[in-house]
């Protein structure tokens, strides 16, 4: 939350004293900055505090062309734009100015880091404008440095929308600098704060782009739920001659003769799979083995097959208990693993990194366990959560 608070006297002094001997052609004055305060109040920013809006001389603001949040550099329409709109209409009450913060590479508290307004500040040096009008900010991090100055790019001068590849540039510069965690969870959350512009479909492919590019999942493999090509689940269970996933097209007699029934699911209690399971291997009296798999990428693999099984069991616990519930009461129930329809016959390949110690063959293999062990799948043995 931005609370108000003030730059030191001295500051001030220092600035104040410069000003005085600044080209100023855009007639900026404190009237005009009370005026934009009226029009443009300071945007609050999480991790921030307002210090103030002040007239600085540009001398004292610095702009490092490797921190500017756009994959590229000064962008010269943009330029051109805003120079005319100096010209046109001059400085404009309704429009955010630039923030900027604390300077780490000069102590003095008068110097300050340009964050926002690297085309507005090229537009000026032409103009000729030697002072300008700025929100001063204190961050309680570098990480909440990177969101404001990112989100203070949604303003209304003549303006330059962030792209996706300004967004992925920002958020892979901060994963190698290490101020945010090289995971998806975290990708995720940095997207939705700095890209707040955009749709959440379009931050759906930013994201996606970032796992790419900052290798949070390297080589890990994701299936198609439709078609039969390689990379779907059909076409892992053609390629390992399992048989074909369901019931569709099928007779009674054609699957109780192919003795088993498949389907793959991406969550260990999906109810949809469970009843069809249920259903059709009680009926015909065969087993149905569940394949599991990530539907989207997972930073741990490992943990999501671990609760995937434990998925598997609570939802196997439930159906048991509803078995027993229409047991009369006296009667002895015993459970039969061997009879019991529903089974987990283990999981997709899906880390499928080049494993150097075997001859850059794929990590995973072939259907596997939980620790991407490769396993034989046999219709007639036991579930993997017996094994």
């Amino acid at each position: 939350m931005t609370v108000q608070s003030y730059v030191s006297i001295e500051t001030q002094m220092v600035w104040d004293k410069i000003a005085q001997a600044c080209a100023n052609p855009l007639g900026l004055t404190q009237e005009t900055i009370d005026a934009s305060l009226e029009a443009a109040p300071p945007i609050e920013y999480e991790g921030a505090t307002h210090l103030g809006r002040y007239l600085i001389p540009r001398q004292f603001i610095r702009y490092d062309v490797e921190e500017q949040p756009r994959d590229k550099s000064n962008d010269a329409d943009h330029v051109n734009d805003l120079f005319n709109n100096f010209e046109a209409i001059g400085y404009r009450l309704d429009a955010q100015p630039p923030i900027v913060g604390a300077d780490a590479n000069d102590l003095s508290s008068s110097k300050k880091k340009g964050l926002s307004g690297y085309n507005r500040n090229e537009a000026l040096d032409r103009f000729g404008q030697e002072l300008y009008i700025f929100d001063v900010y204190e961050f309680e991090s570098l990480y909440w440095e990177i969101v404001a100055r990112n989100q203070s790019n949604h303003h209304s001068n003549p303006q330059m929308s962030q792209t996706a590849q300004d967004y992925i540039k920002e958020v892979c510069n901060a994963v190698e600098r290490k101020i945010i965690p090289n995971t998806s969870d975290a990708i995720d959350a940095f997207v939705d704060l700095i890209a707040t512009d955009k749709t959440s479909k379009a931050r759906k492919k930013i994201k996606v782009s970032c796992y790419n590019n900052c290798q949070v999942f390297p080589n890990f493999l994701t299936y198609n739920s439709t078609g039969a090509g390689k990379n779907t689940l059909n076409g892992f269970i053609n390629q390992n001659k399992f048989a074909k996933q369901g019931v569709e097209g099928r007779d009674d007699q054609e699957l109780i003769a192919q003795g088993y029934i498949t389907y793959c699911a991406g969550n260990g209690d999906n109810k949809s799979t469970w009843m069809r399971a249920l259903y059709h291997g009680t009926r015909l009296n065969i087993p149905v083995w569940i394949f599991g798999y990530a539907p989207v990428r997972k930073d741990d693999l490992k943990k999501f097959r671990e609760d995937f099984i434990e998925e598997f069991n609570e939802l196997k616990e439930v159906m048991i208990q509803f078995a027993f519930n229409t047991v009369e009461e006296g009667q002895e129930s015993v459970i039969d693993e061997d009879s019991f329809p529903v089974k987990l016959a283990g999981f997709l390949p899906q880390y499928v990194k080049p494993n150097p110690e075997d001859l850059g063959r794929p990590t995973e293999l072939g259907l596997v366990d939980v620790n991407g062990n490769r396993i034989k799948f046999d219709p007639d043995g036991d579930c993997l959560t017996l094994r």
